[in-house]
C-alpha cells in the first residue's frame, strides 16, 4: 500500500494572520503549521499570547490579502 506524500498548501515565510495579529509560517506538517508572531510581544496581551511561535491547525489561520 502506497503512502500519500503530505501536500503543502503553505509557503515557507508566508504572510498569515491569527486573531487578527500578522505572522509567518514556519514549518508545514499534515495537519497543522507552526507560525512566529510577527512585531512579538503584543503590549498589554503577554497573557493571551505568552509564546512567539505556536502550533496552529491549518483552518485556523488566514491569508493575507495580495
Amino acid at each position: 500500500m502506497e503512502q500519500e506524500k503530505d501536500v503543502k498548501i503553505f509557503d515557507k515565510d508566508e504572510l498569515l494572520y491569527f486573531d487578527g495579529k500578522e505572522c509567518r509560517m514556519i514549518a508545514e506538517y499534515e495537519r497543522t503549521i507552526c507560525v512566529e508572531y510577527v512585531n512579538y510581544p503584543f503590549a498589554g496581551q503577554e497573557e493571551e499570547f505568552p509564546y512567539p511561535r505556536v502550533i496552529l491547525r491549518k483552518g485556523e489561520v488566514e491569508r493575507a490579502a495580495v
